[in-house]
């Protein structure tokens, strides 16, 4: 154990061991409710974002993907560390070793990490909302006996079972049941849509 210990505090591990803390620390607060999972934009294609989507990090939260990445580093970097560069002796051929573990950790440790961040991506699409008023311009058709200022309902179609929403006309109309119609403005106080006949 004290010689995990003595690894995870060496060089090049210990240059992981730091930001993989970070990490865990970051996860037990949120956990706790402290703090939120961080999301990037990833359609932006400049900065922060536009690096990560290079190197197929992007997707998923960001807490997420360096949490990942530094967790394969990390590994990598130990393992190494373990069983191939205690096999060389202190000095400066030990040090450029080092080095080169320390690069070629982060270089697979990217690699593993978009492996793994590409299927979860899917599990992180937003999906908008369609809005109320998205429905201005459609057409509906009446499923109630008749439209009038106090009462109606339509159905619109939206690609699937279809939206019920109630509707208002102004009187005299001649709406009835299975008539067509053209929503023309929607009162977002009340949750009306007003419609009249399509021309």
């Amino acid at each position: 154990m004290e010689t995990v210990f003595t690894l995870i505090g060496s060089f090049p591990t210990v240059v992981y061991t730091i930001p993989l803390g970070i990490c865990l620390v970051f996860w037990l607060f949120s956990l706790l409710g402290v703090f939120d999972v961080i999301e990037v934009d990833i359609d932006s294609e400049t900065g922060l974002a536009g690096l990560m989507a290079t190197f197929g990090l992007a997707g998923v939260p960001i807490t997420l993907s360096f949490s990942l990445l530094f967790l394969f580093a990390w590994s990598l970097s130990l393992c190494s560390d373990a069983w191939l560069l205690s096999l060389l002796p202190a000095g400066m051929l030990h040090h450029l070793a080092g080095v080169a573990v320390l690069i070629l950790s982060l270089v697979l440790a990217v690699y593993l990490t978009g492996k793994i961040t590409r299927p979860l991506s899917k599990l992180f699409v937003t999906h908008e909302a369609r809005s109320n008023r998205s429905l201005l311009a459609k057409s509906c058709q009446i499923t109630s006996m008749s439209v009038d200022e106090n009462f109606g309902q339509a159905k619109v179609e939206d690609g699937g079972a279809g939206l019920i929403i109630s509707v208002r006309a102004t009187t005299p109309n001649d709406f009835t049941q299975g008539d067509s119609a053209l929503i023309y403005d929607y009162d977002a106080d009340k949750n009306l849509y007003f419609i009249s006949k399509l021309d």
